[in-house]
């Protein structure tokens, strides 16, 4: 049986570092769609703040397209970052878990940026800067796999 250059690849301490590091940013990612994501004006002419949760699993039903939309952002808000958790939590040794970080950061950043619009709140900024900074550790992971393979 032939053996792969992963077969005996032993993750050493700055890509383990940089690997949790990033694992914990998206569970946090994770944990700020419970917190204010969309802010409006309500019918009487005060503000409402929603949070992605919210926003996704409505009881009262969706009551035109613009709020199925936001509700179909609010759940990639919360899907992507649960799903590039788990990749940087299981995925030890292949690079995949730096392709699925970058693309989740820059889809989400994207939505946040171009998405919501106007509608951004408190929750939602504080996503953006994670977002940001998760992009430089998974820069920071690719060059790990590089010095790795080196």
């Amino acid at each position: 049986m032939k053996k792969s250059i992963n077969d005996n690849y032993v993750e050493n301490k700055s890509a383990k570092r940089v690997r949790i590091t990033m694992a914990v940013l998206f569970f946090i990612e994770v944990i700020l769609t419970t917190f204010p994501f969309l802010q409006g004006q309500t019918s009487e002419g005060g503000y409402d703040y929603l949070t992605a949760f919210e926003m996704t699993v409505r009881f009262q039903g969706y009551p035109n397209a613009a709020s199925i939309k936001l509700a179909v952002m609010c759940g990639l808000f919360i899907l992507l970052p649960l799903v590039s958790f788990f990749f940087c939590i299981f995925d030890k040794k292949s690079n995949v878990k730096n392709f699925v970080s970058a693309a989740c950061c820059v889809i989400c950043a994207c939505l946040i940026t171009f998405g919501v619009g106007t509608m951004i709140s408190i929750g939602a900024v504080i996503s953006l800067i994670l977002y940001v900074i998760i992009l430089f550790f998974t820069a920071q992971g690719f060059q790990a796999s590089v010095m790795r393979d080196k």
